[in-house]
């Protein structure tokens, strides 16, 4: 094997690795996305009734868990896990494409090879190397 060819197994390899972990971090991505959504209540606990907590402070502890702690919470949720797995989506696919033309080009060189070392059989000449 040529050194052409054998840095293009290494190339490719590579990558399929790459796309191994990704697949991987995705699907725990899922599970935390998962196991986020449904901890969201926790945000809000523990509920403050009259016997626990009252008056002014509590109200404002209130108001900050919903408009600050809660909100975030649904950004993360929402938007931040989206552009998340948008990315992770988009590098996945790009890894794809550079494993199918890695591909694409180890059969070219193969049968180059092949080719030549079938015209060297038939003249009696010794193959090129690539």
């Amino acid at each position: 094997m040529s050194s052409s060819l054998s840095s293009l197994y290494d190339q490719l390899r590579v990558k399929e690795e790459q796309l191994n972990r990704l697949i991987i971090c995705e699907g725990e991505l899922q599970q935390s996305h998962s196991d986020f959504q449904s901890n969201k209540h926790l945000c809000m606990e523990p509920e403050l009734a009259s016997n626990t907590w009252f008056g002014t402070l509590a109200n404002e502890f209130d108001q900050i868990r919903e408009s600050s702690i809660l909100a975030s919470y649904e950004e993360i949720v929402g938007s931040q896990f989206s552009s998340i797995f948008t990315a992770l989506s988009a590098k996945i696919a790009e890894i794809k494409a550079e494993i199918e033309r890695l591909k694409a080009e180890i059969a070219a060189l193969e049968a180059a090879q092949a080719a030549e070392a079938s015209r060297a059989s038939a003249t009696g000449a010794v193959p090129a190397r690539f």
